[in-house]
């Protein structure tokens, strides 16, 4: 792979799991400065790296646990049973533990971006949305309150959520 090729798989990569690898990293460690030390370093062994990484999200974390669990040992937070235990219980908790961060990080993230895409709408659409899914209005309710026609506030309603669907797609948001 091209240095310029890989660079900018690295920057792609950096940008969707910077917040969750430092997440990942901290609930290790306990520190945050060394928490984002060790992700950069983890993303430098992946610009470094000379073979093809085909699972780039599992080769950092797994790279970024290993580099965690050494902070650990080498300032002696880790204390020593057999390493095979030590790496089996740390990494079935991280795996949870990632798992639940990361499902609520991409939670919020796509409920920001959401929100985003709606902000972004004409004023008679954010309060369609607004009172169907805010508000819990039923079409009637909507239509009483809007002055529209029940099969208006249907129609108008399906082709906000389709278009700003649409323009998530667009964004890359759904993959």
């Amino acid at each position: 792979m091209k240095r310029d090729e890989k660079a900018k798989q690295l920057k792609e990569w950096f940008e969707k799991l910077e917040k969750p690898l430092m997440i990942y990293a901290f609930q290790i460690v306990h520190d945050r400065d060394e928490a984002q030390d060790l992700v950069q370093d983890a993303f430098l062994r992946f610009f470094k790296q000379e073979d093809p990484i085909l699972e780039p999200k599992a080769w950092l974390y797994k790279t970024l646990r290993n580099l965690s669990i050494s902070f650990l040992r080498k300032n002696g937070r880790l204390q020593r049973t057999t390493d095979e235990d030590q790496l089996d219980f740390l990494d079935s908790i991280n795996r949870s533990v990632e798992s639940v961060l990361v499902k609520n990080l991409e939670k919020n993230e796509a409920i920001n971006r959401v929100r985003h895409g709606i902000s972004l709408l004409p004023k008679e659409e954010v309060q369609i949305i607004q009172l169907k899914f805010d508000q819990q209005k039923s079409y009637n309710e909507i239509s009483q309150i809007t002055g529209l026609s029940v099969s208006n506030v249907g129609y108008k309603l399906h082709h906000i959520i389709k278009d700003l669907s649409q323009a998530l797609k667009r964004e890359g948001f759904f993959q």
